[in-house]
């Protein structure tokens, strides 16, 4: 079973949205993030303690995964606005995902990224867990237990849930694209830009932005240095055989976003040291 924290406002809404989802095994309501070891809700709601109103998600893998649950949160909140969610106000009721492993990190930043530039105002806390405690029992299903309960959240938004299906595997695949197409991408933003020289090369000037992960490190350090295989990744190299090396060699380890534009001997949009 794997685990994913949402603050959606008020949590007897997101609890019972989640608990709806096809493969969610458990949903939970808690406090996440703040100061206080062990709070009360009667601590809580003065709004002095950081902590925010969180459901712990656990769901099987096998039949849900992290980036469709985040996708339906984005769907059921409102991102432009800071500790509220309809009718609810106050900091414990500030929105955000919260990780315990990086690969879920990863895709709630990606996710994020979309997100964000959809909208001038934007207010979605993405951060590591540090600390969640659960909430008193008469929070636990409380629109189970109270059918006509106040919740922030109405039918079309559990029907969502409902229908809510895992998300379909991408295929491995390594694509060409020129130094134009390449710069397009990076000024949209959500992707990740991987210079396959080695390190001196890398030193003497590089794409800003730009991580390093020499070819020859690939096999060892793909894994941590890009842990999120269905991110969008951009390979540069200045000698275009190591990056279709690269790039191969990252397609058979799964990734799924593989852009390769090196060959590129002098990229024409600036580089830093």
């Amino acid at each position: 079973m794997q685990h994913i924290y949402f603050a959606g406002g008020c949590f007897w809404g997101t609890e019972h949205l989640m608990a709806q989802v096809p493969g969610v095994v458990d949903a939970t309501s808690g406090y996440a993030n703040g100061t206080t070891q062990h709070p009360t809700y009667q601590q809580i709601v003065k709004g002095n303690t950081g902590h925010r109103e969180t459901v712990r998600v656990t769901y099987d893998p096998a039949l849900m995964d992290a980036e469709a649950l985040i996708r339906l949160f984005y769907q059921t909140i409102d991102p432009t606005v800071p500790n509220r969610q309809g009718n609810d106000v106050g900091t414990q009721y500030q929105v955000g995902i919260y990780y315990t492993d990086e690969a879920t990190g990863d895709i709630a930043q990606r996710i994020t990224e979309e997100e964000r530039a959809r909208h001038r105002e934007f207010y979605v806390e993405v951060q590591p867990l540090s600390s969640f405690w659960e909430a008193e029992d008469y929070h636990q299903d409380y629109l189970m237990k109270n059918p006509n309960g106040y919740c922030h959240l109405g039918p079309q938004q559990f029907e969502l849930a409902r229908n809510t299906v895992k998300t379909p595997a991408r295929v491995a695949e390594y694509r060409r694209i020129d130094a134009q197409t390449a710069k397009d991408m990076m000024d949209k933003g959500g992707v990740l830009i991987v210079d396959v020289r080695t390190p001196a090369e890398y030193a003497a000037g590089h794409i800003e932005g730009a991580i390093n992960l020499p070819l020859d490190r690939i096999p060892q350090d793909a894994a941590t240095m890009l842990a999120d295989k269905d991110a969008t990744i951009l390979l540069y190299c200045r000698s275009g055989a190591r990056s279709r090396t690269a790039g191969n060699a990252l397609v058979s380890m799964g990734y799924t976003g593989i852009y390769d534009f090196g060959g590129v001997m002098s990229w024409p949009f600036g580089l830093v040291k």
